[in-house]
C-alpha cells in the first residue's frame, strides 16, 4: 500500500520540486527547501514522493524548467502543479487507475484538433505550422529558440535572430537544429517505439539523437531517427509540405498509402480491403472535407465506400 500524503504538504512539495527543475532556487531558496522539508515529517514524506513521481514519468517538462522570455507563468504551469500534486497523493497505487497523461500531454501550449491544420508566426519571426493532431510548446529564452514537439507533425520556416540563438526542434528522440532552413518534422508513435521524421526543403538541418551521432540533412532529403541513431538521408517525397496549404498530393501512390494519410485527419477508422489496397492514385484533394475525398476516390476507381457508422468506414471492391 502507498504511504498516506497530506494533500497541503503534496501542493508544496510539488511546488517546490517545479522551482527545482525551473532552475530557480538560488542557495537561499535551497536552504528554504532544506528548512520546509525538515519542518515536519509530512513534509519530507511528500518530497520523498515528489521524487519519485519525477523517477517513473520523467522529469518536469522543458517550458516549466527553463528560464522564458516574454511569457508568464501561466494556465499551464498551473495545471502541471496541480497534476504533480495529484501524483504525489496518488502514489504508485493509483497512478494507473488515474490514466494519467505523461507530462507533455499536460502542457503543450499548441494544439490543434484532428483535421486542424494551424499557421502562426513566432516571436522571432519565424513561422510554425501544425499539422492535423498535434501538439508543441515554445520556449525562447535568452540564448535559445525551442520547439518542443510533443505530438504529431510540426513544418518550421525559421527567421535569422538578432541574438544569434540558434532554432532547434526537440522531440523524445532527440533534437534538430536549423541551419537556414524550412523543413518538417513529424513524431510517430509505433508499437516498435517512437521515431521522428524530418523533411528538409530548403537549407538544412543537424539531427542529433539523444545518444548517438548526429547527421546533417540537406534540402531535397530526408531521414529518420530514433534515441540511438539516425537513417540514411533520402530523397525527399514531393511536396512533402502540401499539408501546409491543406491539400494531399498523390502521384500514382498506393490506394493503402493515401487512406493512411486520409486516416489522419479524420475520427475513427478508416480500413482499406487488401483486394484494392494496391490500385493507383494520382490527383490533388482537399483535406478539410474527407468526406469528399472519399466520394472523389470512390468515382475514379473500381471501389464503394462502405459506411460501418459514423466513426468506422471500409474501402471495398465494387
Amino acid at each position: 500500500m502507498s504511504t498516506a500524503i497530506d494533500a497541503r504538504a503534496a501542493r508544496e512539495a510539488a511546488h517546490w520540486m517545479m522551482r527545482l527543475q525551473g532552475g530557480e532556487l538560488d542557495a537561499a531558496a535551497r536552504q528554504g527547501l532544506d528548512g520546509w522539508r525538515a519542518a515536519h515529517p509530512d513534509h519530507e514524506t511528500a518530497w520523498q514522493r515528489a521524487e519519485q513521481v519525477c523517477r517513473a514519468f520523467g522529469m518536469l517538462p522543458a517550458p516549466l524548467a527553463l528560464p522564458v522570455l516574454d511569457r508568464p507563468a501561466g494556465a499551464a504551469r498551473r495545471a502541471a502543479l496541480k497534476t504533480l500534486a495529484l501524483l504525489i497523493v496518488a502514489g504508485p497505487a493509483g497512478w494507473s487507475m488515474l490514466k494519467v497523461a505523461p507530462w507533455q500531454a499536460w502542457t503543450a501550449e499548441l494544439r490543434t484538433a484532428t483535421g486542424e491544420i494551424r499557421r502562426l508566426a513566432l516571436a522571432d519571426g519565424s513561422a510554425l505550422g501544425l499539422n492535423t493532431a498535434s501538439a508543441a510548446d515554445i520556449v525562447f529564452s535568452a540564448s535559445l529558440r525551442l520547439v518542443l514537439l510533443r505530438a504529431g507533425e510540426i513544418h518550421v520556416a525559421t527567421s535569422p535572430d538578432a541574438l544569434g540563438r540558434p532554432f532547434i526542434v526537440r522531440t523524445s528522440n532527440g533534437s534538430i537544429r536549423a541551419l537556414g532552413t524550412r523543413f518538417t518534422v513529424r513524431q510517430d508513435d509505433g508499437l516498435l517505439g517512437a521515431r521522428t521524421r524530418v523533411a528538409v526543403s530548403q537549407g538544412a538541418v543537424e539531427v542529433r539523437p539523444a545518444e548517438g551521432s548526429p547527421v546533417i540533412v540537406q534540402a531535397g532529403w530526408q531521414a529518420s531517427f530514433d534515441a540511438l541513431a539516425a537513417g540514411a538521408p533520402q530523397p525527399l517525397a514531393p511536396r512533402a509540405d502540401a499539408w501546409l496549404k491543406g491539400l494531399l498530393y498523390a502521384d500514382d501512390a498506393p490506394l493503402a498509402d493515401v487512406l493512411a494519410q486520409l486516416a489522419r485527419y479524420r475520427h475513427g477508422v478508416v480500413r482499406c480491403d487488401p483486394a484494392v489496397a494496391r490500385l493507383r492514385v494520382s490527383g490533388v484533394y482537399q483535406l478539410h472535407d474527407t468526406d469528399q475525398l472519399l466520394s472523389l476516390l470512390q468515382s475514379s476507381l473500381p471501389i464503394r465506400v462502405r459506411r460501418h457508422s459514423r466513426f468506422w468506414i471500409s474501402l471495398e471492391p465494387v
